[in-house]
């Protein structure tokens, strides 16, 4: 029967083919009705079919032939998925799934598209995809803890997604817990309060197979919460249980981060990921704009390719413009559409104001706009004030006499602060540290909330 050369094509292939591929490409495949002497598979996405025929086509034949030599045809098309695989998606916006184990109100959302299927790789982030794709099928890396950290819209987010989604597949029996540290900290302030720190505790040490922790960078001066990270991970690491942390510096160059936290974090996998070079935005560019359904020539594919996006988010914006615009004003999404949204989307950048730079910086040194403005010279004030007076020079565009104004100093006053900030970044460490958290904050907030995919 053709279910029974199909079981046997399959467990023909799983000989051959490495297990981690054999799960994410051939184990997802169907058979589906057809006539005699043809194979017609079912797979679960256009990408999956395309990535099916070019890699695995002529191997499915050949097993296929020697197996049974009638077998004339095969042909593949996408199918309905299977239930455990589904995930439909929303016209709106891209619909997202709870993790199995825990109430809704435990969770934080699974973005549908951060799969590994999804992801596309290249020399900058091809070890943190394999790290994280072994982490999730279980191969021995004799570490069960994966540390990706990356600026921000470079995917680590979503590599720690797809790990989700792949245990969700794979493991459904698996307790899962993906969440910011903030929002750790948050749920254990409110334990604390309501003398529930046993309910806590248990749910984070014991019911808990992978913890999935974005943003560990947050944890800075939090010194409670790392107390408690501490002990969690301690227990989590002592059962063999699997973490992934993301963060957008590596363990060492977090600020105000507790040696012993600071020892754990980095005694995981370390996976960097960097910019993409012109191939892998190549590619980024073909997936997104297959899966939007947006044609594109390949002069306009190269020409934002080639185009200095950092943040993949501007990259797909453009994508998600072009189609709005060639869709709404009936234009063609030709070289000039193209060049007209890359102009737009670079140049546009939210403006920071002085007041948000003031209120970033009091609240990482916890201190009060009042202390910063003060007269004080005292350490705990002059550091964040030379900061903030630093950080403003360079992020706004107002001049040092409006500046001093604003810290209650006079300009000679100003550009000494600068000057001071700037010889500490090549001399002292814990400042360097502290300027480069300050800026990518800031830097976030510029580059503005990524956009939804419709």
């Amino acid at each position: 029967m053709i279910e029974n050369l199909w079981q046997a094509i399959k467990e023909q292939l799983q000989t051959e083919i490495p297990d981690t591929q054999y799960r994410m490409w051939i184990d997802p495949l169907d058979l589906l009705p057809s006539e005699e002497e043809e194979l017609l598979l079912g797979c679960p996405n256009p990408f999956s079919l395309n990535w099916v025929k070019d890699k695995y086509y002529a191997r499915i034949v050949r097993v296929a032939q020697d197996l049974n030599p009638n077998t004339r045809k095969i042909n593949f098309q996408v199918s309905t998925p299977r239930p455990s695989r589904s995930f439909p998606v929303s016209s709106a916006r891209p619909q997202q799934f709870l993790l199995p184990g825990f109430d809704r109100k435990d969770q934080l959302r699974l973005n549908v598209n951060f799969t590994f299927d999804q992801f596309v790789t290249g020399p900058s982030n091809h070890f943190a995809y394999l790290a994280s794709m072994a982490l999730a099928t279980g191969k021995n890396l004799h570490n069960n803890a994966l540390y990706l950290f990356s600026s921000s819209g470079l995917g680590k987010t979503h590599l720690s997604q797809a790990v989700g989604h792949y245990i969700h597949q794979h493991q459904p029996q698996a307790k899962v817990l993906y969440l910011s540290t903030e929002d750790f900290t948050n749920e254990m302030v409110q334990s604390l309060k309501t003398n529930s720190m046993g309910t806590f505790k248990d749910k984070y040490r014991k019911n808990c197979d992978f913890l999935l922790l974005e943003e560990v960078h947050f944890l800075s001066g939090k010194e409670t919460t790392q107390t408690e990270l501490g002990y969690t991970l301690d227990n989590l690491f002592n059962d063999n249980k699997k973490i992934i942390f993301t963060s957008s510096l590596p363990p060492k160059d977090i600020p105000r981060l507790g040696s012993k936290l600071k020892s754990r974090l980095s005694s995981a996998l370390i996976g960097s990921i960097d910019p993409p070079d012109f191939e892998t935005r190549l590619g980024i560019v073909e997936k997104k704009s297959n899966f939007l359904g947006i044609g594109l020539l390949q002069e306009v594919k190269e020409f934002l390719a080639a185009k200095p996006f950092q943040d993949m988010r501007q990259l797909e914006g453009c994508l998600i413009r072009m189609s709005a615009q060639a869709t709404l004003m009936n234009q063609r999404l030709d070289l000039s559409l193209a060049e007209l949204v890359v102009q737009e989307q670079l140049e546009e950048k939210q403006e920071i104001s002085m007041q948000a730079i003031k209120d970033l910086v009091g609240k990482y040194f916890r201190i009060s706009l009042e202390e910063m403005t003060s007269r004080s010279r005292k350490r705990v004030h002059l550091i964040p004030r030379n900061l903030s007076i630093f950080l403003t020079r360079k992020y706004t565009s107002h001049t040092l006499e409006t500046i001093g104004k604003a810290f209650n100093r006079d300009t000679t006053s100003v550009i000494y602060a600068v000057s001071t900030v700037e010889k500490d970044l090549k001399n002292n460490p814990e400042i360097s540290k502290q300027v480069h958290f300050l800026s990518s904050q800031i830097e976030g907030i510029q580059n503005g909330p990524a956009p939804t995919t419709p």
